[in-house]
């Protein structure tokens, strides 16, 4: 009778472990907690997550439609790409809403752990401006993402 009740509990541990992660891997990605999706905090992580999974698409697609007009695409992808998300660690700072638009400021700490004389850290601030468009927030004109190019006469 014990050896049935522990195989039992036994089992009853593991259900519950795997159900844990199984929970655990559907409320985050990658580890990190996801914010709302309908709110500015949580389209700029999804954006930034989805640079650093190199899916410019999806990272386009949380641009504004004035952005959008602005930056192709293409040249989202071409300056994206030489933009290094992985070695960058955002912590939200604040978030100021004006109606239908909102400002997110981010505090960036950068880790760069090959230069001269050991490893060195900085931080930053970097501000992300978003605006309301048919209910769902968008980020406008993220210039160090799709800056304004030069456009050679073809």
């Amino acid at each position: 009778m014990s050896k049935v009740w522990l195989v039992g509990v036994t089992v009853f541990v593991v259900a519950l472990t795997v159900a844990g992660l199984v929970v655990a891997l559907v409320s985050t990605r990658g580890g990190v907690d996801l914010l709302p999706a309908d709110s500015p905090e949580g389209v700029v992580q999804r954006f930034l997550l989805a640079l650093e999974d190199k899916e410019y698409r999806e990272a386009h697609g949380y641009l504004s439609a004035s952005t959008k007009k602005g930056c192709t695409l293409e040249d989202f992808a071409r300056q994206a790409s030489y933009q290094e998300v992985r070695d960058y660690h955002m912590t939200l700072e604040d978030t100021e809403r004006l109606d239908d638009t909102a400002i997110v400021t981010a505090r960036v700490t950068v880790f760069e752990p090959n230069v001269p004389f050991g490893a060195s850290e900085y931080s930053y601030e970097r501000t992300f401006d978003l605006t309301l468009e048919e209910g769902q927030w968008r980020l406008a004109w993220p210039d160090y993402w799709c800056p304004p190019l030069y456009k050679y006469p073809r």
